[in-house]
């Protein structure tokens, strides 16, 4: 560690918990925490220093994958458990890429099912309500040729009849 850190407790959740993990108390004490919490900090930043300085030997002021590789180099499996987490973050990104893609591909065709069936039922709508008018203006006339025919019977039955209907 080549810079003396600020007390940062930036990892303490963690790093109780891994130390739980490896065996120690469920409750470690503080100043453990606070020890391997100082290390890691201390770690990230020689290995960001390291990248940084890489990047900036290459005249570039933006930090690459490429850089924290070579920061990595002299450790192979810190350099190989990185290359299968960025293999992995790479494999994470196409999917969600992939399934937004779908998705809005399925939103799209969903949103279009619906505009149709949306004027389907407009139509449907519009049919029923022409058939409902041509019902009721059955409905009307049939009433219609009812009362025309009632009539037209009591007009041939004659008056002695109509007495008899109205009952």
């Amino acid at each position: 560690m080549s810079r003396k850190l600020k007390k940062t407790n930036l990892f303490n959740k963690d790093v109780s918990s891994l130390l739980y993990a490896y065996g120690d108390v469920p409750q470690p004490l503080q100043a453990t925490v606070q020890c391997l919490d100082e290390l890691v900090s201390g770690y990230l930043v020689d290995v960001c220093t390291n990248a940084f300085h890489t990047a900036q030997n290459s005249q570039r002021n933006k930090l690459r994958l490429e850089d924290f590789k070579f920061a990595l180099r002299k450790d192979p499996i810190k350099l190989g458990r990185a290359e299968e987490l960025i293999a992995t973050n790479k494999l994470i990104t196409e999917a969600k890429k992939q399934f937004n893609e779908t998705d809005n591909q399925n939103s799209l065709k969903r949103y279009r099912e619906e505009d149709e069936e949306g004027d389907e039922m407009e139509e449907d709508e519009d049919e029923q309500q022409v058939t409902d008018d041509d019902e009721e203006a059955a409905g009307r006339n049939s009433a219609k040729q009812s009362t025309d025919s009632k009539a037209t019977k009591i007009r041939k039955q004659g008056p002695k009849n109509l007495k008899k209907t109205k009952k």
